[in-house]
């Protein structure tokens, strides 16, 4: 069986480096001057009409100079695609044996779907090319293989605020830009993908899963919003999630030292994890106290030498992070627009000012509320980042990413304990739902018509989602008693 495998993967690589190949040959020989043909109104109205919205308002040298990054980027998502699919096939063997009939057909049908619609996703992420916040990813990085400050400040519409808003760990994927400036992009679709195909392919069906569950799941995780969110914008944000997902899994069975590796880069990455800490450090009503400490020295160790390479700058997202203002989805920025359901003058505070207190009484109630009850771990990590959601007031879209894998991973992993699953369910797909028409509309460049609005209903949909969480987590954990204590004489007392 072991040959068979290493025979089809010889077939494949072969299979792809005649593909790859001749793309480049297309890419490099044929395409410029296609290209500049058709700029120039020459050829079939078909091509030029494709290559007029490829090319935008752009010059021809500028046109020219994406393309062949593209072309490139191609040949790595052709790369990242061939890895895919020989996982893919690495899990699909392993449960071979124990399938039946039917549970095959789905596998089978799994097997396919995953490799078309992974094969479109790369090809869509390295022709968009470097648009949306990627492009000032791409000068964040640009600053930093230059050894400048990568928090470097830039004029706004409001004040003078850091273009990179982000952890220490942002600056390892710098170095990924030697190989293409698309690289970056291409590695967060290829892990995203490889987390889908491992979570339909093997977690699922270790799960127990129903065979139909598995194509469900897989087509709920190739949704409009993780198109836009990753393909088309190359938001990292699928990256964050995973860390928390290993942070969480890692306390869960006790591993305090993993967590707290695993949280601290998630935070170090990007800050948003590190309000999963108070919630990871908790055991029943004890503190983890060993959990609490690495993840503190862990965090201080990151930010101190962060401090020691780039200066004080390191800290400008810290402070970014309170003083920005309301924007996009969050029910801040609704409160202060024209939409609002009271007279904001009636407050002595703003809505900007009051955010950063609300969510912050929202979540030490959270947590002191999760301990007396001693809620289940994973549960109250997924409750923390939908409350953080909804209270958090920089709205940004991508942000939900989190949630969505953490979420996933969740529901399929205690699919067998959850009380309530199609509540929970229901509300889950109906909040990415309205999240990727959210998405679509912003790629598209429509939103001016939503946006004194569109955090109502995100707001609303977060607050449904998390009571969900909280009627369908599993039951709370019995105390142990010991047979020996419990069987014991009670001491005299005096």
């Amino acid at each position: 069986m072991a040959g068979l495998a290493s025979r089809r993967t010889g077939v494949l690589v072969g299979i792809y480096a005649l593909a790859l190949s001749a793309w480049w040959w297309f890419a490099t020989s044929l395409a410029p001057s296609i290209i500049t043909s058709a700029l120039a109104g020459r050829g079939s109205a078909v091509v030029v009409r494709c290559v007029a919205w490829y090319a935008g308002y752009r010059p021809l040298d500028a046109v020219l100079k994406n393309w062949k990054i593209a072309a490139s980027a191609v040949v790595m998502g052709g790369i990242c695609h061939l890895a895919l699919v020989v996982a893919v096939g690495v899990w699909h063997r392993r449960h071979a044996p124990t399938r039946t009939v039917g549970q095959a057909r789905f596998d089978r049908a799994n097997s396919v779907l995953l490799i078309v619609l992974s094969l479109v996703f790369f090809l869509v992420t390295a022709l968009a090319g470097g648009i949306h916040d990627y492009y000032f990813f791409e000068q964040i990085w640009e600053q930093i293989m230059l050894g400048r400050d990568p928090w470097f400040m830039v004029q706004g519409q409001r004040r003078i605020y850091p273009l990179n808003a982000y952890g220490p760990l942002f600056t390892v994927l710098a170095p990924l830009t030697l190989i293409s400036p698309l690289a970056p992009k291409l590695a967060c679709a290829l892990t995203f993908w490889l987390f889908a195909a491992w979570l339909v392919k093997d977690f699922a069906v270790g799960r127990h899963l129903p065979a139909w569950a598995g194509t469900a799941l897989l087509l709920w995780l190739a949704s409009p919003y993780v198109w836009v969110e990753i393909a088309l914008f190359g938001h990292f944000d699928v990256l964050v999630g995973l860390l928390c997902i290993g942070a969480v899994e890692a306390r869960t069975r006790g591993d305090d030292y993993a967590s707290a590796a695993w949280i601290s880069a998630g935070t170090l990455l990007k800050y948003f994890p590190g309000v999963l800490v108070p919630f990871l450090m908790l055991d029943g009503q004890r503190i983890r106290v060993r959990f609490l400490v690495t993840t503190l020295i862990l965090g201080a160790l990151g930010m101190g030498t962060a401090c020691l390479i780039w200066g004080p700058s390191a800290l400008r997202p810290l402070t970014f992070a309170v003083a920005r203002e309301p924007t996009q989805l969050s029910i801040f920025r609704f409160l202060e627009g024209p939409h609002a359901p009271f007279d904001r003058d009636f407050f002595f505070f703003t809505m900007d000012e009051l955010a950063t207190p609300i969510l912050l009484i929202a979540l030490a109630w959270l947590w002191s509320w999760t301990r007396r009850r001693r809620f289940e771990m994973f549960a109250s990590c997924v409750l923390a980042v939908s409350v953080t959601l909804a209270l958090y007031k920089v709205g940004f879209a991508q942000y939900p990413m989190v949630l969505f894998v953490l979420g996933a991973y969740w529901i399929v992993r205690d699919h067998a304990t959850l009380r309530r699953q199609a509540p929970l369910i229901t509300v889950f797909c109906a909040y990415f739902a309205w999240l990727g028409y959210f998405d679509v509309l912003m790629s598209l460049d429509d939103l001016y018509w939503i946006m004194d609005w569109a955090a109502l209903p995100s707001f609303v949909l977060g607050c449904l989602l998390a009571i969900s969480i909280v009627r369908a987590a599993p039951p709370e954990p019995e105390p142990v008693v010991h047979e020996a204590a419990a069987t014991a004489e009670p001491e005299a007392v005096g």
